[in-house]
């Protein structure tokens, strides 16, 4: 997606859906495919964490943010 296992930046967003947006903005066209199927809908496989604590479902990227609030976005991986 961005090429690093592990990102650190300093957002403004104030919701989920900002932080995604502005992910999108800063890295491109493939991050904004690798979030979203060719329906616009958010990929499933793509979990988000806030604070370590809750995660963030696709339907509630509205999900206010506050000053000091960690996002982590991980993809999910499945196998056998």
């Amino acid at each position: 997606m961005i090429g690093k296992k592990k990102l650190e930046l300093n957002l403004s967003g104030t919701t989920v859906e900002d932080v995604i947006d502005e992910l999108i903005r800063q890295y491109g066209k493939r991050v904004k495919n690798d979030f979203y199927d060719k329906e616009g809908n958010f990929d499933l496989m793509i979990q988000i964490a806030l604070n370590g604590k809750s995660f963030i479902s696709a339907d509630k990227h509205d999900t206010p943010l506050k000053e000091g609030d960690h996002l982590t976005l991980m993809m999910l991986l499945a196998g056998g």
